[in-house]
């Protein structure tokens, strides 16, 4: 993980100029969810590592190199950073890597302490997680199409939860994917908070250095501590988040929410 972060603290740093490129996680190819049922969610960005064998039709080599093991609608969705290798694509009904349509351990760190800008120029902070008894945070870009094709599912969960719980998004592109991120926002319909951390954005810069997959949301109670995540965009995510939010709430014995 040192050298994951190291990386990624590199990146981060680019990111603040506006040169942050976004276009693949860092990670190593994980295993498939299911190797044979097909996916239950679309698939996150694939590793820089990846060999560009992603072929249209959803064939291809290699886990997570835009395909998995099983058979289904997992979009393999990769792209290369090494401008030599290109872009590769692996859309349709075949084999695609699937994310996690389950709630899993957190891997991202807690946001105890931190303060980032918001994307239309305002300020968000710590003390805005604890009006709240959980805060879903999906982390995105603009170059990630399970990204972009799940936005209008957050924008209508957002407006549909209830006050105790909040839905904000962290832009993953630096200050150079902003507008291109506003224009997505708006033609979903979106009107939550969205953040665009820099490095003086405290345990937020710790938190996008753990981030391996796109996208990628973490919900967090009050104090900031990361509860669960799931990885990849999810065939529905609407069902996905109020499971997770409603187990978590019953933990802390709260009223679970009725999306």
């Amino acid at each position: 993980m040192k050298k994951i972060s190291a990386k990624l603290t590199a990146a981060f740093a680019a990111a603040t100029m506006g040169l942050f490129a976004v276009g693949c996680s860092v990670a190593p190819a994980p295993t498939p969810v299911d190797s044979g049922n097909g996916a239950n969610a679309t698939a996150p960005q694939a590793p820089d590592g990846s060999n560009g064998n992603g072929q249209g039709g959803g064939q291809g080599n290699g886990n997570s190199n835009g395909q998995g093991q099983g058979n289904g609608q997992g979009n393999g969705w990769q792209h290369h950073e090494d401008e030599h290798h290109g872009n590769g694509y692996g859309n349709g009904g075949g084999n695609g890597w699937e994310g996690t349509d389950v709630a899993q351990a957190p891997t991202v760190s807690n946001l105890g302490d931190f303060s980032a800008a918001t994307i239309d120029g305002g300020t968000f902070a710590a003390a805005d997680l604890a009006s709240k008894d959980i805060t879903i945070v999906n982390f995105w870009s603009t170059t990630c199409p399970p990204c972009v094709a799940e936005m209008p599912d957050l924008a209508e969960i957002q407006r549909e939860l209830p006050a105790n719980v909040q839905l904000i998004t962290v832009l993953l592109d630096g200050q150079s994917g902003v507008q291109e991120a506003q224009s997505i926002l708006g033609q979903a319909g979106y009107r939550g908070v969205t953040l665009v951390p820099t490095q003086d954005s405290g345990d937020l810069v710790s938190a996008v250095s753990d981030i391996m997959y796109m996208p990628t949301t973490v919900l967090y109670d009050s104090q900031g501590v990361a509860l669960s995540e799931f990885v990849g965009g999810q065939m529905d995510l609407e069902d996905t988040i109020e499971n997770a939010v409603n187990h978590q709430l019953s933990l802390m014995n709260k009223p679970v929410i009725d999306l």
